[in-house]
């Protein structure tokens, strides 16, 4: 057993390894969002089992308050929050359609759809078809997109204007790595 702890503290070492990069681009990814938030733009948030938990904590951290209580909230918002909806659309129609839905009734030329996903998206494998969806609904109505993901980076990879792809085939370990991240983004919010 403390084998496997072991290996997975030494696979989440690994990937941090070397993290220029993924500094460099979260930076930049920050460096975008602030660009967004002074323009008046909203941030829409998505991602899938494990990801929306990530998705709905940094929304939490960003439209509650992350470290400082006097930062003011930040137009973040998590899409597919509303269960009622969700649930009667996958019901009545289909689940991979209702939170482009969302997207399309809110979300407007300019502003952000940042994604979580840990594979990417596959058509193929017929993996995460709803963020591919989400994706080209959000690029044909001229809306940012930024990903982080994992696994190659799938579909969304090239979808996406910004990603950042951990170099990682183990969902849990994409996922803390993800987390690294949308903290770093948290703290460079504080004094916004």
């Amino acid at each position: 057993m403390k084998n496997i702890i072991k290996k997975h503290f030494i696979e989440i070492q690994k990937i941090l390894q070397n993290p220029d990069d993924l500094i460099n681009k979260t930076y930049k990814i920050s460096l975008s969002l602030k660009k967004k938030i002074k323009s008046k733009n909203k941030i829409y948030v998505y991602g899938n089992g494990g990801s929306f938990a990530d998705a709905s904590h940094f929304v939490g951290e960003l439209t509650a308050s992350y470290s400082s209580k006097k930062r003011r909230p930040l137009p973040f918002v998590l899409l597919s929050s509303n269960t009622a909806a969700l649930t009667g659309w996958s019901n009545d129609f289909n689940f991979d359609g209702y939170v482009s839905r969302e997207l399309s009734t809110f979300a407007k030329k300019g502003d952000v759809l940042f994604i979580f996903s840990t594979s990417g998206g596959n058509s193929k494998t017929k993996r995460s078809l709803n963020l591919i969806k989400l994706a080209k609904i959000a690029k044909s109505k001229k809306i940012e997109i930024i990903a982080l993901l994992g696994k190659g980076g799938g579909e969304l990879k090239k979808i996406a204007n910004q990603s950042i792809i951990i170099n990682s085939n183990k969902t849990g370990s994409i996922q803390e790595t993800h987390k690294i991240i949308f903290h770093s983004i948290c703290e460079t919010f504080e004094n916004i």
